[in-house]
């Protein structure tokens, strides 16, 4: 059995070449099963009820936690679940913006510094730059290389830092960023350090403590899981510091007519209401894959990166192997990157083709927008193939010959 048979989805398309997973991956069969039998066996609320079912829902929803945490080197009491990526950078910085002492290490003020890469997904960008917008800071941008590398932190980050958000793993570029290099320098300016880790995790055994990271977060559909759910990492003294700022049922411990609430401790606080239950119990055997899956993609990554050798191919990214991912994103002379996807879907290869979320990145470069090839545990050579030799004739289709 190859790993590609442990998704249903490539026995229903079978001559697919699939090159979208940086957007979204397949499902695992037993993270679909996982489901289903929740659904139809156990289905119960958590952290309510006192009956049998509910004890059983809760305990296996908690055990998800528990192995989030043991996936990102963390303790469970760090993670916090969340409807995705996207809704656990919207927490972080909305709760940000409560923080009302001076002296926390969490508050923000006027004429404060968040310092952020040029290559953040618009799901770290955009709430950073609402908070800056609500308590008067400034946005900044780290510089970067020419190939979209991140450099320069150590002159960038400064007194007046007070968050630096780096992606570990552009969802563009492909390029790991040295986050813990970044951290250190952080840290020692008194700063937090905040990593979107979606692409990471997806490639790489991912450390938080290693990393020296403060808060980050991921996506479950982006790892062979389900959608709808997602994961916020916080450094514990720092994540109960940090005020809740979504409220409503099961993030409460009392409540009163004449005074503030008590709330309940991190990471129960930051989840009101009723969880994504049946898609975290579904993410155990994701997470089970994870950890026993080949972090080797070489290959396929010295393979994908023979694109630059074609005729009016532009990589955005690195054009070595080394210190990347299997994600290729890049503009074809001539060609809008929506003709270079159609033409691939109309010979069995999808990718991804627009600015990826990551419009000041692709500004940076030059480019409004890209086509991307993505891979991952379940892709094959040839799927990469058939990518470069469609690649090869998108131009001449288009172009007739010139």
């Amino acid at each position: 059995m190859t790993v590609r048979d442990l998704f249903p989805f490539f026995a229903a398309n079978p001559d697919l070449a699939y090159l979208d997973s940086a957007a979204t991956s397949q499902k695992l069969g037993s993270v679909i099963e996982k489901e289903r039998i929740f659904s139809s066996s156990f289905n119960a609320p958590i952290h309510r009820s006192t009956y049998s079912l509910a004890f059983e829902a809760t305990e296996e929803f908690e055990n998800v936690r528990g192995k989030v945490a043991g996936f990102l080197g963390a303790r469970a009491e760090e993670i916090a679940f969340s409807s995705s990526a996207t809704g656990a950078f919207n927490l972080l910085a909305n709760s940000l913006g409560y923080v009302e002492d001076p002296k926390s290490p969490l508050f923000i003020g006027e004429g404060d510094e968040i310092l952020l890469s040029r290559s953040e997904h618009n799901s770290v960008l955009l709430p950073f730059q609402e908070l800056s917008r609500r308590r008067g800071a400034k946005i900044r941008f780290l510089p970067m290389t020419e190939e979209g590398e991140v450099c320069g932190w150590k002159e960038a980050i400064g007194e007046k830092t007070k968050v630096v958000a780096v992606s570990r793993l552009s969802n563009v570029t492909g390029a790991f960023a040295p986050v813990r290099e970044i951290a250190q320098e952080a840290h020692r300016a008194g700063a937090i350090v905040v990593s979107d880790l979606c692409q990471a995790v997806a490639h790489e055994r991912t450390d938080v403590k290693a990393l020296d990271i403060d808060f980050a977060a991921f996506s479950a559909h982006k790892v062979f899981g389900p959608t709808g759910l997602g994961f916020l990492y916080g450094r514990k003294p720092l994540l109960d510091l940090l005020p809740a700022s979504f409220f409503g049922g099961s993030m409460v411990e009392s409540a009163w007519e004449d005074k503030r609430a008590v709330y309940k401790k991190a990471p129960w606080k930051f989840e009101a209401g009723t969880q994504p239950v049946s898609q975290a119990i579904a993410m155990g055997p994701a997470l089970d894959f994870l950890e026993s899956r080949s972090l080797d993609e070489s290959d396929l990554t010295r393979r994908l990166l023979e694109a630059a050798s074609i005729r009016g191919v532009k990589i955005l990214g690195p054009a070595s192997e080394d210190n990347r991912a299997p994600i290729l994103s890049f503009a074809l002379e001539g060609v809008h990157p929506h003709d270079v996807s159609q033409f691939m879907d109309a010979h069995g290869v999808a990718v991804r083709s627009g600015h990826q979320c990551a419009q000041i990145l692709h500004r940076s470069f030059g480019f409004p927008s890209s086509t991307r090839a993505s891979l991952c545990a379940y892709s094959e050579p040839w799927e990469v193939e058939r990518f470069l030799d469609l690649l090869s004739a998108v131009r001449p289709y288009f172009l007739k010959g010139r």
